[in-house]
Order: C-alpha cells, then structure tokens, then sequence
C-alpha cells in the first residue's frame, strides 16, 4: 500500500472542515465579535480626537480673545480693568486665561486595545493653582459600571475569544475519532500518527489564521478605526504575524491535548482549563508580582504632606518669611521695595515654588513607582502568551502603561515650562509695572501670547515595534515547545 501524501491529506483536512456548520457558526461568531470590539475602539478614538481638536481650537481661541482685549484696552477709555480680566497681566493672563494642554495623542493602531485609557487622562490642562501632589487627578472617569465591566475592545477579542474560537475548531481533533472508533481504521492506513495530527491540526491553522487575519482587517475597514498609518505599516504587519503566532500556538496546545489520547470531552476540559490558567489565572498572579515588586507609595502620606505645607504657608507669618526669601533669592536689589512681597502675584509663584520644593519627593516616588510598574509589566508579560499579546497590542495602539506614565512626566516637565517662561516676565512688570498707555485700560504691556511654549507630544513608535518583535519570539518559542511536546507523543497510534 502506497503511503498517502501529505498535501493530499492537508487538502482532504480543508475541505472537511470547510464543509462542517459548525466551523462556520464559530466563524461567524468570530467574526461579529471582532466586529463589535472594531466598532466599539472607533468610536472610543473618535471621542479621544475630537477632544484634542476641542482642546487646540480653545487655545486659539484663547489667544485670539487676548489678542483682541489687549488691542481694545490698549485705547484710553475710563473702563477699568481688573488683574484677573486683563490679558496685558503676565500673572493675569497665566492664571485666568491662558488654555495649554499637555495631550497623548492616539496613535494611528489605537483602536486595537483601550487599554487604561478610560481611567488615565489623555489630555491635561496645565494649571497654577494646583492643590494636589499628584499629576492625574484633573480628569473626570467615566460611568463606574462602565469602569466595572471593562471595555470590549479588539485587545479583548483578540487575547480572550480567538483561543475559545480556535479550542471549538481543534479541540475534539483525534479526540473525537478515538471516540468514536474511526481512529483504528486510520491507524490501519500506511500513514502515521504525526503526519494525520499535521494535516488535521494544520489544515485548521490555515482556517483560523485566515479567519482571524481577514476578519480583523474587514472589521477595521468597516468601524473605520485605522487612522492614516503614516510610518506604522511596519508595526501593523507584525502585529498581523504576532495574532498568525497566537493562533499557531492554541492550535499546538490542541495537538498536544490530542496526544494524550483522553477523548473528545476530556480534551475540551483540558483546554478550557488551560485557556482558563493563560488568560486569567496567570496575568492575575503577574499582576500581583508586579505590585510586590514596585509597591504602590502612600497616596494619604503625600495628602497629608501637601496639607502639612498649605497649613505651613498660610500660619502666622511663615507665608510672608517664605515669600520674602524666594523673592530675595530671585531679585537680590528687593530690599528697596519693601511692598513687593506683598503683591499677590509674587505670593502666588512663592507659595508654588514652596509646596513644589515640599512636595518634590513624593512626586519623585509616584513617578518611580508608575515607571517601575510599567517596566516590570513589560518583563512578566513574557511568561503568559494572553499578557505578552496584549502588551503589544497596547503598546502599538499607545493606551500603555509605560506611555502614559512617561506622559505625565512630560506633563509636569511642560508645567515647569511654563513657568520658567512667565516667572521672569511676572517679576519684570512686578518691578516696573508700565502701562500700555496713560488713560488705557490695560495695565501692563504683556503680549507674547503666541511666543507661549506648546507641547510636544510623543508617538512611540519604535518602542511598539520592539515590543511586537518580543511578542512574536515569545509566542513563536511557545509554539515550537508545544509542538515539538506533541511531536514526541504522536510517535505512535494508542493501543
């Protein structure tokens, strides 16, 4: 008897499959899963763009408005003017009217994964009258329920539902021919147990991956989430290859679970089990060795620490002491205007480079420990295939843990920007207040309104591919492990 090819028994595997309702019921479901999670992820950008479109249009709008004051009070006329009204004030217009976001852009694969983007601001509006020592607490959550369930996003759909999808097609391959008795009329063929398991296991490899790649690029063209990729094709191609690697390792478990002759219920459970232990149980206990790892620093500790200096600063007469030492250090000739730490812009930038100065390690220590919880996040994921792939996901669609705490860094960082910019330009006019013109309403002479710092945001991109490369090595060498497992125990047919 002839030993029967391999491409025959691949193709003879297809069409059975192909065939079958139930692969198309699972496909289908598949398919409107991915499709829903598309949807949903556009419009969750959708909203993050249009906000940072709202954000930059009241920021020239802003500009425009001071630019049109200072030109109508810059005419003599008996209206008079108030600091906090007049955008001539460099202490004025920084305070009450100027509108400077610090933003985390979406990138253009942003619908792939929400990641913590509904409790982590992408856009915050830098403000000098800070009560807090922490960077992220002038955003609004959304909808606790919404919070408790989760977003239904690709990421999910990809990590959760694709080896559900892939468990239903293979799970029972082998399994139910034992079960059934067809396995001894294979077994009497000139063919062997590894290249049956190969055309079986293979032929749904090749279902799947399609399955998977195709409907995952139908449902991006249809929510129409992909922005213009500008750069990322090449992250966007290995993701493709990362989701092929996912489903290539499923389909190996699935083998491996063949192999030990158990039957078609028993390899279900099995795999259910499993699917159980990769995606749940196992992130679950990373994240767990990540907290143990980077502990969280005391949010009360530093609550108390930034009410200790409030209460510093406004006892007795430590406010005009600490005042009048910031302003000594700044201006040394101070002591021929003995009414200047009195001004009520000079208290204002003293008591913020007090509580900075006061509060300056524990803001060091909330950004060492989001750093070092990104950091070790990112090294754990490699022990789960569902964490590393998410990881990727996260990091090419930038909701990320590591990006956001590297974007309230720079949020801070561009604070202090601010601030270097106009502390010198509140202190010049503080020292010779001069008028736009005698009889104006206008105070003082400040117009550097476009000269006003801007953000610069950051898109990693390089960080998302090095991350989509680990992903793929990882789950590669995941796949070959099981592979090569199951290999060795289908080196001959069960008694």
């Amino acid at each position: 008897m002839r030993t029967v090819r391999f491409p025959v028994l691949l193709g003879a595997e297809l069409r059975l499959i192909l065939r079958e309702r139930l692969t198309w019921a699972i496909l289908a479901a598949l398919l409107v899963a991915l499709c829903l999670a598309a949807w949903t992820g556009a419009g969750r950008v959708s909203m993050e763009r249009a906000a940072l479109l709202q954000a930059a249009a009241n920021t020239d709008r802003v500009v425009r408005d001071a630019k049109a004051a200072h030109e109508r009070y810059g005419k003599p006329s008996p209206i008079k003017v108030n600091y906090w009204q007049d955008p001539t004030d460099a202490f004025g217009y920084m305070t009450y009217f100027m509108a400077a976001y610090a933003v985390k852009p979406p990138t253009p694969l942003a619908v792939f994964a929400a990641g913590q983007s509904d409790v982590q601001p992408a856009i915050m509006r830098a403000s000098f009258g800070f009560s807090t020592v922490f960077d992220d607490t002038a955003y609004e959550p959304s909808s606790t329920a919404r919070l408790r369930l989760g977003p239904f996003d690709l990421a999910f759909a990809l990590v959760y539902l694709v080896p559900l999808a892939v468990i239903a097609l293979a799970g029972t391959r082998l399994s139910s021919e034992h079960d059934n008795g067809i396995l001894r009329m294979i077994a009497s063929q000139p063919v062997g147990p590894r290249r049956v398991a190969s055309a079986k296991f293979g032929a749904v490899a090749l279902v799947a991956i399609t399955a998977v790649l195709g409907g995952t690029a139908l449902a991006l063209i249809v929510s129409g989430g992909l922005g213009e990729l500008g750069g990322w094709e090449g992250t966007l191609a290995l993701l493709a290859a990362t989701l092929a690697a996912y489903v290539v390792l499923w389909v190996s478990a699935c083998a491996l679970v063949a192999s030990l002759w158990r039957g078609g219920v028993a390899a279900l459970a099995i795999l259910v089990l499993a699917w159980a232990c990769v995606t749940v149980a196992l992130p679950s206990t990373l994240g767990l060795a990540v907290e143990a790892l980077a502990p969280t620093p005391s949010r009360i500790a530093a609550i108390d620490a930034s009410r200790q200096a409030q209460v510093r600063f406004y006892t007795g007469e430590e406010g005009a002491r600490i005042t009048s030492a910031w302003l000594a250090g700044k201006v040394p000739e101070v002591t021929s205007r003995p009414g200047l730490a009195e001004a009520p812009e000079i208290k204002r930038l003293a008591r913020d480079a007090f509580y900075d100065e006061a509060l300056a390690s524990y803001r060091d220590a909330a950004h060492d420990h989001a750093r070092a919880a990104a950091v070790w996040s990112r090294r754990l994921a490699i022990l789960s295939p569902a964490t590393v792939l998410a990881i990727a996901l996260e990091m090419a669609a930038g909701t990320d843990a590591e990006r956001h705490s590297a974007f309230l860094a720079a949020g801070a960082a561009y604070r202090r920007d601010l601030r270097a910019f106009f502390e010198p330009r509140i202190l010049a006019q503080a020292l010779d207040p001069v008028p736009v013109c005698q009889g104006c309403p206008a105070r003082l002479d400040f117009a550097a309104y476009d000269a006003v710092p801007a953000f610069v945001p950051s898109v990693p991109r390089a960080a998302a591919e090095h991350q989509a490369v680990v992903a793929l090595g990882c789950l590669i060498a995941g796949t070959l492990l099981l592979a090569a497992l199951a290999y060795r125990r289908l080196s001959g047919w069960p008694a």
